[in-house]
């Protein structure tokens, strides 16, 4: 649960601090019923168990602003949405977690971009992160094993079309995904994808706009040096009240390309607190992440990219030493979100990941220079 919280604080306050800097003048409200299921293609009955729900989104224009990274990636608002979504008629594996989910509710922090246009049709991409809470989970339900706790981590983004119908309405239809996780903090937690298609309607104010505004942050705007270091914790399977913990270090080197976009390549050390012990399975488990020695290393290359005071990164490493239970887990990658306090100094969750298994979140400090 802490672990979600601050992943909501760190995107949250990015937004506020937009809020303050960049003082957009139009604002819109969206509304779109959903209808949808789960896409786990290991899970059965892929595409066949129903998912309703809807979607409600408060967004404020960006777009009149003259910051580089806005009209570089077409980013045209920012905002916060309304999650909804019933569970209840998924089957799950083999029907065996049939009528083990509930309703998941929700609030993301989101970003619309305009893809491209055709006429008066607008292409859009739309992510969004924050917190998502489920009635029904593992440790009241144990045939659910997708989801371990009642707060989740919720990933979302839609691709769709915007049509305008009236100075202050568009019609929109496209497709949507939502991630539903906690990131491996309680155990069993498999996760839980699910798509929908949507249609929906856009509310929007057309006002005048002003004169050019500008943010009083920039990125560093040149080639650096990284490093950073945290900790963070995997459950024990059946046991929400223990934690395995570990600490995750990076040293690596930053590629500038613009204000958007850096390459980067480094290193990567994680240290265990506690190791896989055979006579101790259950207590030592940690599924790909379970390591019979205090330190795993690697080398990894990737991108970030920087959306004003938040940047996203995501990498993909290969292990130099790692003495492993799992004997197939010899890559990684890594992905999450800081918020940058200065161009130098930063705040980081960063997710390990095996395949498509969540390791653990490491929470900690950047720096560049």
């Amino acid at each position: 649960m802490k672990k979600n919280l601050l992943i909501l604080v760190i995107v949250l306050t990015g937004f506020t601090f937009a809020k303050a800097q960049i003082v957009p003048e139009n604002h819109s409200i969206i509304l779109k019923p959903v209808f949808g299921t789960h896409v786990n293609s290991d899970q059965g009955h892929l595409f066949q168990d129903q998912i309703t729900g809807f979607d409600a989104a408060y967004f404020k224009d960006i777009s009149q602003n003259s910051d580089k990274w806005i009209d570089f990636i077409g980013a045209k608002s920012y905002g916060i949405g309304f999650i909804f979504r019933d569970l209840s008629k998924l089957k799950g594996t083999k029907d065996t977690s049939e009528h083990a989910f509930g309703q998941v509710y929700g609030l993301v922090a989101q970003m619309d971009f305009e893809l491209f246009k055709i006429g008066k049709v607008k292409f859009n991409f739309t992510p969004g992160v924050g917190l998502g809470y489920t009635n029904k989970y593992y440790y009241n339900n144990t045939k659910n094993r997708f989801l371990g706790s009642p707060i989740n981590e919720t990933i979302k983004a839609d691709l769709g079309i915007e049509l305008p119908i009236s100075k202050y309405t568009d019609l929109m239809a496209g497709f949507g995904f939502l991630h539903v996780s906690n990131g491996g903090a309680t155990v069993p937690n498999g996760g839980l994808n699910t798509g929908n298609v949507y249609i929906g309607l856009k509310l929007n104010n057309q006002k005048a706009l002003t004169a050019e505004r500008k943010s009083t942050y920039t990125t560093l705007q040149r080639n650096s040096v990284e490093v950073s270091a945290g900790l963070g914790a995997r459950g024990l399977f059946g046991d929400r009240t223990k934690s395995l913990y570990k600490s995750g270090l990076y040293a690596g080197y930053n590629f500038f390309l613009n204000d958007v976009i850096s390459l980067k390549a480094g290193a990567d050390a994680v240290y265990y607190f506690t190791t896989f012990d055979p006579n101790n399975y259950v207590g030592t488990f940690q599924n790909y992440g379970s390591s019979y020695d205090k330190w795993r290393t690697g080398i990894s290359v990737g991108a970030d990219i920087n959306l004003w005071r938040i940047t996203v990164a995501a990498q993909i490493g290969k292990y130099i030493h790692y003495n492993r239970l799992m004997e197939k887990a010899t890559w990684y990658w890594t992905f999450g979100p800081t918020y940058n306090i200065t161009p130098h100094l930063g705040l980081q969750a960063k997710t390990y990941m095996h395949f498509a298994q969540a390791d653990y979140v490491n929470w900690g400090i950047v720096y560049r220079f």
